[in-house]
């Protein structure tokens, strides 16, 4: 485990944990947008997507994503702490995500969530979220 104080370790697991809790609230997107860096990079590519940049991108994709979603569930588990130096860490969960669709639809997901964070002025914030799924 990288040389962490377990106060740095406790603010960056909460942060994964506040990152799926403001997915699950289900159209908040200006909570979800403060939990990145402004300039923050979130990486779609494991489901085939293109990589967004930066807090306007992110906001047009859950602006379009929210209305579409009756319920959604993010399960994650296995916190660590990959990376760590000073100012910058890394961590891995893994997620078991589950969403209904307004239409009735249903997604379900198992995957490992990689997060890079950096620590700001208003605490930890994600630089990069990516996601690889099993299978």
């Amino acid at each position: 485990m990288p040389n962490c104080s377990i106060d740095d370790r406790l603010a960056i697991e909460d942060l994964t944990i506040a990152y799926c809790t403001a997915v699950d609230t289900i159209g908040d997107i200006d909570g979800v947008c403060a939990l990145f860096t402004p300039d923050a990079v979130y990486d779609l590519s494991g489901i085939g997507m293109a990589e967004l940049h930066g807090h306007k991108a992110i906001r047009a994709f859950f602006a379009g994503a929210f209305p579409t979603m009756a319920y959604n569930a993010h399960y994650i588990s296995n916190f660590a702490l990959t990376g760590h130096a000073g100012e910058t860490a890394s961590a891995r969960t893994y997620v078991h995500a589950m969403s209904t669709g307004i239409d009735g639809s249903c997604m379900e997901v198992r995957a490992r969530y990689f997060f890079d964070v950096a620590r700001s002025s208003e605490g930890w914030k994600i630089s990069r979220l990516g996601f690889k799924p099993f299978g």
